[in-house]
C-alpha cells in the first residue's frame, strides 16, 4: 500500500475541543481543506469495534439519495488498518457507497490509536441528528475497560448525567437480539431501559408483549411495574396459603383466595366475621 501524508491528532487536543459540540463539525470542515485521498471502498472495512450494530435500512437509503444528488461532498474519515484501511467517521457514507458501488471515494487518512478513534466516535455520536445508543455503548464500554474512563469522565465528556451514563454501558448487557432491535430502531433507548430493570429470563418474553400490544415506553414501564409487584408477593401469597389453606393470588388490585373444599371456604369466613365482631 502507498504510504499516504497523515494528519496527526493530538488526543490532549482532542480532548481540549471535546468540550465544544461541534467538534466533529470543526474536524470534518479541516479535513475539507485539506486535499481529499479517492480510495476504492473495497479497500475500506468496516469499523472494527462497531461492525456488528446493524444499521437502519433507511438510513442507508437516506445517504444514497444523498450521494446521488450531491456526491460525496465530505471525505471520509479512516486511518491504516494492516493491508487496507478502516473507517473512522462516516461509516454509514461508506455502507452507503458500497452498495451504490463507487469506484472510489474521498477520503481523509489520520493517524490515531483505538483510544483516540473511540473518543472521536463517541463526540460524532453524540453530535449526530442520529444517534444509535447501541454504538455508544459499545464505545462507552470500551472506554471504561480498556482505558479506565469513570463515567464521570465520560458524563462530562458526552454532555450527559452519570445516571443516563449508566443506562447507556449496560445497554450492552441486553441480549443480542434485543440490541439489533434497539439498533434498527424497533425498540426506543426509552424500551431499552425498561427492559435493563427485569431479570434476563423474562427480557424476551416482554419484548414480545411490547411488539404483540405495540407498547409505548410508558405503558411498557406499567407492565414492568405491574411485574415486579406481583413478584414481590411472592412470600406475602406463601404466608397466606399456609395460613388460610388456600391458593392464594395477590394482584395490584386485589386478592383471589380459591379454596379446596366448601368447608375450608367456610371457615375462612367464619374467621374474618369473628375477627371483624371484636370491633
Amino acid at each position: 500500500m502507498k504510504k499516504d501524508k497523515l494528519v496527526d491528532i493530538s488526543l490532549s487536543k482532542l480532548l481540549k475541543r471535546f468540550a465544544n459540540t461541534d467538534v466533529i463539525a470543526n474536524m470534518e470542515k479541516e479535513y475539507r481543506q485539506i486535499k481529499p485521498l479517492f480510495i476504492s471502498p473495497k479497500l475500506i472495512d468496516d469499523n472494527g469495534y462497531l461492525k456488528k450494530v446493524k444499521l437502519n435500512e433507511q438510513l442507508i437509503c437516506d445517504s444514497l439519495i444523498s450521494i446521488k444528488e450531491k456526491g460525496l461532498n465530505t471525505p471520509l474519515i479512516i486511518r491504516p488498518k494492516k493491508d487496507h484501511y478502516e473507517i473512522v467517521l462516516g461509516r454509514k457514507r461508506l455502507i452507503a457507497a458500497k452498495k451504490f458501488k463507487l469506484e472510489s471515494v474521498p477520503c481523509a487518512i489520520i493517524n490515531v490509536d483505538d483510544e483516540e478513534m473511540l473518543v472521536m466516535l463517541a463526540a460524532d455520536i453524540r453530535d449526530s441528528n442520529y444517534s444509535n445508543m447501541v454504538e455508544l455503548s459499545i464505545v462507552c464500554n470500551r472506554l471504561t475497560k480498556d482505558y479506565k474512563y469513570t463515567q464521570k469522565d465520560i458524563a462530562k465528556l458526552l454532555h450527559q448525567s452519570r445516571s443516563q451514563i449508566t443506562n447507556i454501558i449496560r445497554l450492552f448487557n441486553l441480549p443480542e437480539t434485543v440490541l439489533a432491535d434497539v439498533s434498527l430502531g424497533k425498540l426506543s433507548f426509552g424500551h431499552a431501559k425498561c427492559l435493563l430493570t427485569l431479570p434476563d429470563e423474562v427480557i424476551n418474553d416482554t419484548v414480545a408483549e411490547i411488539y404483540k400490544h405495540n407498547l409505548s415506553v410508558r405503558s411498557t414501564e406499567k407492565m414492568i411495574y405491574d411485574f415486579k409487584n406481583h413478584t414481590n408477593y411472592k412470600k406475602t401469597e406463601q404466608y397466606l396459603r399456609d395460613f388460610v389453606n388456600a391458593d392464594v393470588n395477590i394482584s395490584k388490585n386485589g386478592i383471589q383466595f380459591s379454596f379446596k373444599t366448601e368447608q375450608d371456604k367456610n371457615q375462612f369466613i367464619k374467621q374474618i366475621i369473628d375477627k371483624t365482631k371484636k370491633y
